[in-house]
């Protein structure tokens, strides 16, 4: 299976293409900072970074990198604080999601992609030791 990840370097984001590439599956990884990546991701051969922040690829762009992907998950989120969640650009999750959608329905796959919006602001993981957010 190939995923198309955004949102990949933070906390929903990092697990999620670390299972997916464990599993075997081939994942390509939208990222604004590649260096949040840990190294297994960015290394791994099944791994394709492409980097660039979501809102600043093309349709085109966007179009190709989504083109053959059986899945497309969402683990944008923003900063719980005021600049993150107030701060620009206010609507990231919403014209992402937007964005992401009308591409696969342009694209015109063959088959159903799924799309996955994930999302964990201000929730704690007892098992890996996490802080809670809070505002």
């Amino acid at each position: 299976m190939t995923v198309l990840v955004v949102g990949a370097t933070g906390r929903t984001g990092r697990p999620l293409v670390e299972q997916l590439l464990e599993k075997g599956h081939s994942v390509r990884v939208v990222a604004r900072s590649p260096s949040g990546l840990p190294v297994g991701v960015s290394s791994h051969p099944n791994a394709t970074v492409i980097e660039a922040s979501v809102l600043d690829l093309t349709d085109q762009e966007m179009a190709e990198h989504v083109a053959g992907c059986d899945a497309v998950v969402s683990c944008l989120g923003h900063v719980v604080d005021t600049k993150g969640m107030f701060g620009a650009p206010r609507r990231l999750c919403t014209d992402a999601t937007r964005r992401l959608c009308d591409v696969i329905e342009k694209n015109r796959p063959s088959r159903t992609i799924k799309f996955i919006l994930m999302n964990t602001v201000a929730v704690r993981n007892p098992d890996l030791d996490e802080n809670r957010a809070w505002l």
